[in-house]
């Protein structure tokens, strides 16, 4: 069952619409997917609604920005995207995120750049930086998008505002409270940084589930690590692609080698649990085309 469980659509800062992410998904042999927009689960109705017309099993999904002493992402799945806390905690978020955007608009001004605002808040779903650094580009006041962080929007930036994130132990425990499975994104960060022993040793007390062992930028010796990692502290290996559209090019549905093993098809209720849990070998990276 070749999966992929992390995807991004324009309900948050991905450029397909959630029909074209399914198709693509169809199209590169996919059965298994998640669509986990950034703070929102606007997009998952429309996602499980065509993957049952595509015969592709879709995971209720989301991706929760976190901040503790770095940057945080974790995901959840099977989510209950009707539950009340988590609804209204998203409400609260994206608030916060326009609050922000627009702190940061306010910014530009004040080096006599003047965007279109209306424009940038006219979206079905989240809005971020993304969102003001993809105008910049368009209006020629930087020549790409990370000239566009560099210069404006990063944490050196001149327009920078901080976010008011929630902390990985609050994510988790939203995940968990709308009857969801709570993983750390893209953990090799957090390794490389020296802190993915300490988050997930608090996490794992408050119910974290698994890690994102299969990533486009991890090698195949980051993916056995991260595996065996797991395995040791009883995670989930879940893996994805991260797919934006083009807003990360080079990177299409099915790119990363992902199949689910045993364990993993038991939590997430894919399979029958067994008696006995077990862990095949680690595999898995970016494909090669």
């Amino acid at each position: 069952m070749r999966a992929d469980l992390h995807m991004h659509s324009v309900f948050s800062d991905g450029t397909d619409e959630v029909s074209a992410i399914v198709a693509k998904s169809k199209a590169a042999g996919l059965s298994l997917i998640s669509l986990t927009d950034h703070d929102t689960v606007k997009g998952v109705a429309a996602a499980l609604e065509e993957g049952e017309k595509q015969g592709i099993k879709t995971l209720p999904g989301i991706e929760i920005s976190t901040y503790a002493v770095c940057e945080v992402h974790i995901l959840g799945y099977n989510i209950d995207i009707k539950n009340d806390l988590l609804v209204n905690r998203l409400a609260e978020i994206e608030r916060q995120r326009q609050d922000r955007i627009k702190a940061i608009l306010s910014n530009l001004k004040k080096y006599n750049i003047e965007l279109d605002e209306e424009k940038i808040f006219d979206r079905v779903g989240t809005v971020g930086r993304m969102h003001i650094a993809k105008q910049l580009l368009a209006k020629g006041f930087c020549q790409s998008i990370t000239e566009a962080f560099d210069r404006y929007l990063g944490e050196k930036g001149v327009a920078y505002v901080p976010s008011k994130r929630i902390t990985p132990l609050e994510g988790v425990k939203l995940i968990k409270a709308a009857g969801g499975l709570a993983v750390v994104a893209h953990p090799l960060v957090l390794c490389q940084r020296g802190k993915l022993d300490d988050l997930v040793c608090g996490l794992k007390t408050y119910g974290l589930d698994g890690l994102e062992v299969y990533y486009p930028t991890h090698t195949p010796e980051d993916t056995a690590r991260l595996y065996d990692y797991a395995k040791k502290n009883r995670l989930i290996a879940t893996g994805g692609t991260d797919y934006h559209g083009l807003n990360k090019k080079g990177i299409e549905p099915g790119d990363v080698d992902y199949t689910p093993d045993r364990f993993a098809l038991e939590r997430l209720g894919l399979v029958r649990r067994e008696g006995r849990q077990d862990f095949p070998g680690a595999r898995g990276n970016k494909r090669r085309k």
